[in-house]
């Protein structure tokens, strides 16, 4: 969860005579000031990388489906032009 910028300044007056100032601002900035700086879940990372790998398997295997009919049909293609100009 991200600290808002009044917690992390009624942190920072708080500890400031506990801790040394450095080592303070070395904590916060371990605690993201906005959402978007919440660190990476493993829940969503899997969930992410399970949907890349779902759609690399499709890529691949339109690719193998168009090599194969790419094999299938280029010899006859080649007999046929063989024929045509000869």
């Amino acid at each position: 969860m991200a600290l808002t910028n009044k917690s992390r300044t009624a942190i920072y007056n708080g500890l400031t005579d506990i801790i040394e100032e450095e080592a303070l601002e070395e904590m916060l900035t371990n605690f993201p000031a906005r959402e978007i700086d919440e660190p990476v879940t493993r829940d969503y990372l899997a969930a992410q990388i399970a949907q890349l790998e779902g759609r690399i398997q499709d890529r691949f295997a339109t690719q193998t489906r168009w090599m194969v009919g790419m094999i299938v049909a280029i010899p006859p293609v080649t007999v046929a032009l063989q024929a045509y100009f000869t």
